[in-house]
């Protein structure tokens, strides 16, 4: 029986980046759609992508982004909407 000792390091990093916090509102991202629309859409979590970017998919991908107030307002709903436990 023949063992071979070689071990062969694969270098994945290059080929993707792995997203796990938002980049438009900087929440985790803990659903499956959440990692989905990350990959999609340059890391932007489900609810930011429902809030900004469904309806105005064209202007998205031409440089759109939300003014800095409009992104506050969202963050603090955001942060009203969790629970207790979730706050910690």
């Amino acid at each position: 029986m023949y063992i071979n000792h070689k071990v062969i390091f694969k270098d994945n990093a290059g080929s993707s980046e792995d997203h796990f916090f938002c980049t438009l509102c900087e929440f985790t991202l803990t659903s499956y759609q959440d990692f989905a629309y990350a990959r999609e859409w340059n890391g932007i979590c489900n609810e930011c992508y429902l809030t900004f970017i469904e309806s105005r998919k064209k202007e998205w991908k031409e440089g759109w982004r939300p003014d800095k107030e409009t992104l506050e307002t969202h963050i603090y709903n955001r942060k009203c909407q969790l629970t207790p436990e979730e706050k910690k």
